[in-house]
């Protein structure tokens, strides 16, 4: 039996085999049957998103059918999010997957990137810079609408308190490409950022 995968936030990283869906205006625009040269600068993603039949859903509209995923997978998606409508949506998540069913997180390390300017490695700029979280100059609309921020960032602890107050089990750090689903691993390879980043996998149940 062929596994369900949902791949949440996929952007241009939408391979077949997967449920790609992804909250951005542009994949809603995408859907209206015009040519994408006509998205400038953001032609090569809407061929992109219409080559992998990407979904348009926020995560507050997304919704499945209990126990129905195989696999959960989310790459630098979360931070992008306020930290209610994470958890909201990780409490979801372990609904819709089976039993067995595996969630893989993948988020930007706060600890990491912390620990590369307090050591002098990295400048005060380059550290808020890094942080995405400076919306100077951007509009009110553009402060409630844009992914291009971060609302809330983690570390493996922090993350991981997470999972666990909402009952995921085995809640453990992966390394990169390393995952109990082989299509979450070639997910990683695809999408690179393994020098900036945490992987977290879990499974819904005890």
């Amino acid at each position: 039996m062929e596994k369900i995968l949902m791949n949440f936030g996929c952007g241009i990283h939408c391979p077949d085999g997967y449920l790609n869906v992804d909250g951005s205006f542009t994949v809603l625009l995408a859907q209206l049957p015009f040519p994408a040269k006509l998205f400038g600068s953001r032609q090569a993603y809407v061929d992109a998103i219409r080559a992998g039949h990407v979904r348009y859903r926020t995560a507050r509209r997304l919704r499945m059918k209990s126990s129905t995923l195989d696999g959960f997978y989310a790459s630098h998606v979360l931070e992008h999010m306020s930290r209610a409508d994470c958890t909201s949506l990780l409490s979801r998540v372990r609904f819709w997957l089976k039993p067995t069913g595996v969630m893989r997180i993948v988020l930007p390390d706060l600890r990491m990137l912390a620990n590369h300017y307090v050591e002098g490695r990295i400048g005060a700029d380059h550290f808020v810079d890094k942080m995405h979280v400076s919306v100077d100059g951007m509009s009110s609309w553009e402060m409630a609408t844009s992914h291009a921020f971060h609302r809330w960032m983690y570390d493996v602890s922090s993350f991981s308190a997470i999972l666990d107050s909402l009952g995921y089990a085995n809640v453990q750090v992966r390394p990169a490409a390393q995952s109990a689903l082989a299509e979450f691993a070639e997910l990683d390879r695809l999408i690179g950022r393994e020098d900036q980043s945490f992987y977290v996998e879990a499974v819904a149940s005890r």
